[in-house]
């Protein structure tokens, strides 16, 4: 990497941290004004819009038409660069998302505060009891209508393939009963290396698959592996980094445009 090219990409991640300061100010004064902090996520969907037009990245969707905008889902998606996170927040559009992540988050400067209070939904891994929290949330977030997002990797890919699942999002998912969307994520990896400051402009891929009915007539782990087989498959069939992937089914692609962003709606 030469010596500009490394300028440049420290000039985009601080950028970005003065982004997510500006941000941060109306996402948290606005938190206090509904029960869900439904009118923060829109800042928050501008702060990641943000992101990606001083990064370079543009992101094209696919399928997200398939989607009922008055119901809320639990979306599943593979994990490829730490740019995930606003690349699936621009690409979710005005849906009500919360995330699930690890605890451990809280720690970092401002974002853990803003993810604490708007409600996203962070795990204790090292808590015996955090399957019954994780879903009472979850139900609670669902029943207000705002859909949650799972990694079910658990973790960032290093090498580009898809990983194994763990099965806690897809026990709560079979807890909740509500139909589950696997998301494909493409070339966020390319944008974004682990392991370095690489930070490159690019274009990523976002896919949402056809929503997937949970069986109710399944005994609850024979539905939980029936789902992890349905997610993957869906994820893999579209995942161009996978060497036994499938081409993906032809559709008209909904490029999201990360040009400058527009004043939020009420």
């Amino acid at each position: 990497m030469s010596r500009w090219y490394l300028l440049i990409v420290l000039l985009r991640i601080f950028v970005v941290a003065l982004l997510t300061l500006l941000w941060s100010v109306p996402v948290l004064l606005f938190s206090f004004v509904d029960l869900h902090a439904e009118r923060s996520a829109h800042f928050i969907r501008l702060w990641a819009r943000s992101v990606l037009w001083v990064c370079g990245i543009t992101i094209r969707v696919r399928g997200r038409e398939r989607l009922d905008p008055t119901r809320a889902y639990l979306f599943m998606a593979n994990h490829q660069s730490n740019f995930d996170i606003p690349i699936l927040m621009a690409a979710f559009e005005t849906l009500q998302v919360r995330w699930v992540s690890k605890r451990e988050v809280r720690k970092v400067p401002v974002i853990g505060l803003c993810l604490a209070r708007t409600h996203q939904v962070l795990v204790d891994r090292e808590s015996p009891t955090q399957a019954i929290a994780v879903i009472r949330q979850v139900r609670s977030l669902l029943a207000a209508g705002i859909s949650v997002i799972f990694f079910p990797e658990g973790t960032r890919t290093r090498d580009g393939r898809l990983q194994e699942f763990k099965p806690g999002g897809f026990a709560v998912a079979v807890e909740a009963g509500v139909p589950v969307v696997p998301i494909t994520v493409n070339g966020s990896r390319a944008i974004w290396p682990p392991g370095g400051l690489d930070l490159r402009p690019g274009t990523v891929d976002v896919e949402f698959s056809d929503p997937i009915i949970i069986a109710p007539q399944l005994h609850k782990k024979a539905a939980r592996e029936s789902l992890m087989v349905k997610v993957r498959e869906a994820i893999v069939a579209r995942l161009h980094e996978e060497p036994f992937a499938v081409s993906p089914e032809s559709a008209p692609a909904m490029v999201v445009s990360t040009s400058a962003p527009e004043h939020p709606s009420s």
